[in-house]
């Protein structure tokens, strides 16, 4: 009886330290886990975006969905929600005041986003929602086609719709788009070229704010940013980078005081985030048009490294004004002008960031009085006789 006892005994404590290792592991893990999630998620948003977000709140739960309108609406607010706040915190909002599920969320922003230049047709044909979210998911030939269909009279279920979006030509899908004519051809070739530009204008912007931060944590530490270490890290990804967002976001517009001159791209304002992107990318692609160090150093630090956050991590943007000491000026025109003088502007950068003057007060008087003397007009050296 002892014996089995003793084992009855052993097998409980067993178990319990199985049980209490196991709480244990698992506190350890909860913890760690709060340790690795984003600091972004405790930061405090700012009171502006703060006072917009119970905005959306009050006016997502007014909306009932009961009308295609309403659920653009919808995809509208949700879409400005997640812009105005760091990314890994828009779950937990949606959580905290509505019972949408970010993937819930993001259909009704794909309905926004991908369907809005059709909108007027999808209200007059009253779509519901199910059948948007199933119609976002096309190609823009194919919501064309639904399109034309709901045109002809024709009435389709979610169902049809994602049958139709579903089924595509193979081979058509394996063509090169450059063979494809019509409208449907033009179409392909435009959403090829945009998929692959927004792809590298990410990456490069990436590299570029990687550059950017590094020159950062230089000045940080209570050093001065070395302007030729920043241009090698920057310069041509920026000037890459510049080139594809004006290919892929700036419009062609008319030049005003030329009206037979060719289109030029749209610069977007200084206020606005992605016009603040513009202006700096343009800026760090022409190392040779950069200004003195303390005007570089400052705008980089005020102006492009917010910028560039919030291209590549979708932080909210605040506008600075520049200050008088610190103006902002145009880089170079032109690419030869750029490329002409970059090799000049590095050379000088590192010796004013290894070097000191060697020249005396005395020389410099007497350098500044020879240049004087021989700029003289003949006529201002007739009146000094």
């Amino acid at each position: 009886m002892t014996n089995i006892a003793r084992k009855v005994q052993r097998t409980a404590t067993a178990k319990q330290t199985k049980k209490t290792r196991a709480e244990t592991n698992a506190v350890a893990k909860k913890k760690v886990r709060a340790a690795r999630a984003p600091k972004e998620n405790d930061e405090p948003l700012s009171a502006e975006a703060e006072a917009r977000l119970a905005e959306i709140v009050e006016r997502v739960l007014s909306l009932h969905r009961k009308s295609t309108a309403q659920v653009f609406e919808l995809g509208e607010c949700l879409a400005e929600a997640k812009s105005v706040q760091p990314q890994k915190r828009f779950g937990r909002w949606l959580k905290d005041n509505f019972r949408y599920s970010v993937r819930s969320a993001w259909n009704f922003i794909s309905v926004h986003e991908r369907l809005s230049d059709h909108r007027e047709r999808l209200e007059k044909h009253a779509i519901g929602s199910t059948a948007l979210i199933e119609l976002a998911k096309a190609e823009p030939d194919q919501i064309e086609t639904v399109l034309d269909l709901y045109d002809e009279g024709k009435s389709l279920k979610p169902a049809e719709i994602k049958a139709l979006v579903g089924k595509k030509d193979e081979t058509e899908a394996n063509a090169d788009p450059r063979q494809m004519g019509g409208k449907s051809g033009l179409q392909k070739m435009a959403a090829t070229k945009l998929k692959m530009s927004t792809a590298e204008l990410n990456r490069l912007i990436a590299a570029v704010l990687v550059g950017v931060e590094e020159a950062i944590a230089r000045h940080e530490s209570g050093k001065r940013i070395v302007m030729a270490a920043l241009a090698a890290d920057v310069e041509i990804n920026a000037r890459h980078a510049s080139d594809l967002f004006k290919d892929i976001l700036a419009p062609l517009v008319a030049v005003q005081h030329m009206p037979k001159a060719n289109l030029e791209h749209e610069r977007f304002g200084l206020e606005t985030g992605w016009g603040a992107v513009q202006h700096s990318l343009y800026r760090l692609g022409g190392v040779g048009s950069w200004p003195v160090r303390d005007e570089m150093e400052k705008w980089v630090i005020e102006v492009a490294h917010p910028a560039l956050r919030f291209a590549v991590h979708g932080e909210p943007y605040v506008a600075n004004t520049p200050s008088a000491a610190a103006p902002v000026m145009e880089v170079a025109k032109t690419e030869s002008d750029v490329t002409k003088n970059d090799h000049i502007v590095v050379e000088k950068e590192a010796k004013a960031d290894e070097t000191t003057p060697g020249i005396s007060d005395a020389e410099l008087d007497a350098t500044l009085n020879s240049l004087m003397a021989t700029s003289k007009t003949p006529a201002e050296a007739r009146m000094s006789l």
